[in-house]
């Protein structure tokens, strides 16, 4: 994931989704042990910190950023 990227988060499960931008390459993150992005999310209005090269199964790119 880059900084633009559109990525859409799937509920596991479920039928719902969420979309979000990355907004900032957080560099590395000591919790997970590897590179890190700042994400917002439309649907909650919330800012999450994702993993950015190991992305879960029910994450997608669905845009990428310029």
């Amino acid at each position: 994931m880059n900084v633009g990227d559109l990525i859409e988060y799937t509920v596991i499960g479920g039928q719902e989704k969420a979309l979000g931008i990355v907004l900032k390459d957080l560099g590395y993150n000591i919790d997970y042990g590897e590179q890190a992005v700042s994400v917002y999310w439309f649907d909650s209005e919330l800012r999450t910190t994702e993993r950015k090269n190991s992305l879960p199964n029910n994450y997608e790119v669905i845009s990428e950023g310029r």
